[in-house]
């Protein structure tokens, strides 16, 4: 992957193939480099026969597509000028460079092919080399002291070139040339669909120690991986394109981070090596702002749009850890969902026990039993937002609606349900302990074995998290469920509708990979085919919920859900659609602020419900 720059190329093809020239050509001129040390000594130097004629061809190949390459990323800067690419001074300092040593080395060799030409070794390798050959024809009727004087002036240019180079890179962003084939290959030290988990045992006991740490304080508790990325970032800006907090003029990207953290390593290194973490300041406050912290909505857009695989939110998910766990530093609107959790298992804070009051009037089963489990098809985890939300209880209720039309048999663990804790994991309060009594306790006692949800939150959490405590379980979204059914034939909804736009969640397409069961299901309701955002699939942008962030008010530039609705209504939708309740929400919410509520916003459920039913 990294030799074929293909995560460079599949996310945006034109610089992507820019950039895959230029990393082509460094690979090529490494052996030119050292064939020129050679020479050094001895001018007539050349590689023989078969491997000679084919790396002379191929070296031409290669410094030709390395200058379109470079005059392609200076059109890119000073003229195309996307949004992500910031002012570099280095940038223009590295690609000048680069001409310098390509024209140098065809100079070069134009000139050597001249003076050496009636050597049989010189004469074959001009022969294979047809931008040199052609190089050479301007040099014809040059004196020897001039050839010879050029000979020089072109190979301790070209030299100097390559050694200053060599001295620079260490330096600056470029220092990826050496990292970012490690960094691919050492990846990912925590799925980006995972919290890291921490030992609240061992946190809680009588014994524990005094300086027991929880999560990242100072640059010393960073993983050695989560040191090692920022000097791997190329400064690419890929992780601004779909970046919800960027695109808002919130105070985050991934690549400022890195750059933060890469400049607070180096200014810090003799303490970090000398092994004096106490003499380090707190990251968060001296190194980015608890607003920068605090502003990531977990979307996992930067980390799927980085060319060379860096991880930002597992080091982001250690220091909320401990700043919520440790230090008591949170925004505060966080509070009262935290309270809520704690007295309710809810970020409503309404009565657990009242859970399955929704689904009362819809005679839906509670499962009370390992008996009754083993009769059931699915249980259907319902989560707190349709639970306790009334918008959100419409979706849940056309689910079960689906459900029954089509003959599954299923049940919902009503006030058993326990919250998985999704909301505070990712802003990082103790809520392990309640995945944990959900895995082991209710669920696991009653047998549970296959799990359908609406919530992409409750679902990665389910599949991908509880397996750490014992709870493993098949796992679908509801949408996954509806598509399957539609294909079995077990439920046949008519095309009812047209003009829906489908906004997906970041938890059910780029954490957990579906992008199609969803599209499948609005295809088989819809007379037409659905539009598509401009940011769709894996640059889908947030609508600003996940992180915790949907119990938190933005301060600082755009809403990040007026934003996507705008993204929305500029496709002339007659509806958007959805399949996350957050997700929903956030868009509702967006749309009514744009004053355009004729534009209503529903989960794909409630369509599909409607399309089941009979045309009047």
């Amino acid at each position: 992957m990294g030799f074929a720059q293909s995560r460079m190329i599949a996310g945006e093809w034109k610089p992507g193939v820019m950039h895959a020239a230029i990393f082509l050509g460094f690979c090529a001129l490494l052996v030119r480099k050292l064939h020129l040390i050679v020479i050094g000594y001895d001018p007539l130097a050349v590689i023989p026969g078969v491997a000679g004629a084919g790396y002379a061809a191929f070296k031409d190949f290669v410094e030709v597509a390395v200058l379109a390459a470079v005059a392609y990323a200076f059109w890119r800067r000073f003229v195309l000028k996307p949004r992500r690419l910031e002012p570099n001074r280095e940038a223009i300092l590295i690609l000048s460079l680069i001409v310098v040593i390509v024209v140098s080395d065809f100079l070069f060799d134009g000139l050597r092919f001249v003076a050496y030409g009636a050597d049989p070794g010189i004469a074959h390798e001009k022969a294979f080399a047809p931008v040199g050959a052609a190089v050479s024809l301007a040099f014809e009727g040059l004196s020897p002291g001039a050839l010879a004087f050029g000979l020089q002036a072109s190979y301790w240019v070209q030299m100097v070139t390559v050694f200053s180079f060599l001295v620079l890179l260490p330096l600056g962003e470029h220092f990826h040339i050496v990292t970012a084939l490690p960094a691919l290959f050492l990846a990912r030290e925590t799925p980006v669909n995972r919290v890291p988990s921490v030992d609240l045992d061992a946190m809680m006991a009588d014994d524990a120690p005094e300086d027991l740490k929880v999560g990242a304080r100072t640059a010393s508790d960073l993983l050695w991986k989560e040191a090692f990325d920022p000097f791997t970032c190329t400064e690419c800006g890929r992780c601004k394109d779909s970046c919800p907090t960027f695109l808002t003029d919130k105070p985050l990207a991934m690549k400022w981070v890195n750059d933060s953290l890469k400049h607070h390593l180096l200014e810090r290194r003799e303490a970090i090596v000398a092994g004096k973490g106490e003499e380090l300041p707190a990251i968060v406050g001296e190194v980015i702002k608890p607003e920068t912290l605090w502003a990531c909505t977990t979307c996992g857009y930067c980390e799927r749009a980085c060319p060379i695989g860096l991880e930002h939110l597992g080091r982001f998910y250690r220091l909320r850890q401990h700043q919520v766990m440790m230090e008591g530093a949170f925004p505060q609107e966080l509070k009262a969902v935290f309270d809520a959790y704690e007295s309710q298992s809810n970020p409503w804070g309404l009565p657990a026990d009242t859970r399955g009051d929704w689904a009362k009037e819809l005679g839906v089963p509670l499962l009370e039993s390992a008996e009754q489990a083993k009769e059931l098809d699915w249980l259907f985890y319902v989560g707190s937002a349709q639970s306790f939300d009334n918008r959100a209880q419409k979706s849940a209720k056309a689910f079960v609606k689906i459900l029954k039309a089509a003959g599954v048999r299923f049940a919902i663990l009503g006030p058993r349900e326990s919250s998985t804790g999704e909301c505070v994991g990712r802003a990082q309060r103790d809520a392990l302990p309640v995945a944990r009594e959900g895995a082991g306790g209710d669920l696991g006692g009653l047998g549970v074995t296959r799990i359908v949800t609406c919530d992409p939150h409750a679902f990665n959490t389910l599949a991908n998290e509880y397996p750490e405590f014992g709870g493993n379980y098949e796992v679908v979204h509801h949408t996954q469920l509806i598509d399957r059914l539609i294909a079995e034939g077990k439920i046949a909804p008519r095309r009812a509708f047209e003009g829906v736009i489908y906004h997906e969640p970041c938890y059910l397409a780029r954490h957990n990979g579906e992008y199609e069961a969803p599209r499948r299901v609005l295809a088989a309701v819809s007379k037409d085919t659905p539009p598509e955002f401009a940011l769709a699939r894996d640059k889908a942008m947030c609508c600003g919920a996940g992180g915790a962030r949907m119990w938190m008010e933005e301060h600082t530039g755009k809403r990040i859900n007026v934003l996507r609705a705008e993204q929305a209504l500029e496709r002339a939708p007659k509806a958007i659609a959805t399949a996350c309740p957050y997700c929903a929400t956030m868009l509702r919410d967006g749309v009514a602020q744009l004053g355009r509520g004729e534009v209503p916003t529903r989960d794909i459920a409630e369509l599909v419900a409607e399309a089941l039913e009979p045309v009047a």
